[in-house]
């Protein structure tokens, strides 16, 4: 009986280890052919107002899935306000392959044409997103 049980632990304690040392491998390859899963076609970005949101690109348009949602839900729009690595307020629309902004969303005023986005994430740090990198 006890080299019966000491025989299934073994085969368990392997089994996790295998899958665990698997994982690891796939993920190092991952990053090394620069192959990445879809789950990281996407930004957790701060709005605005402090919410936290996630997005990606799906049709040259955004959407758009609250962190909470309480009075938000998933939703897509043409345009995204985020905050950029200054703190200040943006908004982008797809256009042509790549992004317009308008500061503030102020699209009367003179837009820039950009290649990625530079915005704060939940935490506050500093990230970028290509149009390439965010489409599904």
């Amino acid at each position: 009986m006890g080299k019966g049980l000491l025989a299934i632990a073994v085969v368990f304690v392997a089994t996790v280890v295998g899958s665990t040392l698997a994982f690891e491998l796939k993920t190092a390859s991952t990053h090394e052919s620069g192959v990445e899963p879809w789950a990281l076609q996407r930004m957790e970005f701060v709005s605005w107002n402090n919410d936290r949101w996630t997005a990606w690109v799906k049709d040259d348009s955004f959407e758009h899935t609250p962190e909470e949602s309480g009075y938000w839900h998933r939703h897509s729009n043409s345009s995204l306000a985020f905050i950029n690595w200054d703190g200040e307020p943006w908004q982008a629309k797809v256009a042509e392959g790549s992004f317009i902004l308008a500061h503030r969303g102020d699209w009367n005023m003179p837009t820039e044409s950009v290649s990625a986005l530079h915005y704060l994430d939940w935490s506050g740090q500093k990230q970028v997103r290509t149009l390439a990198q965010l489409t599904r």
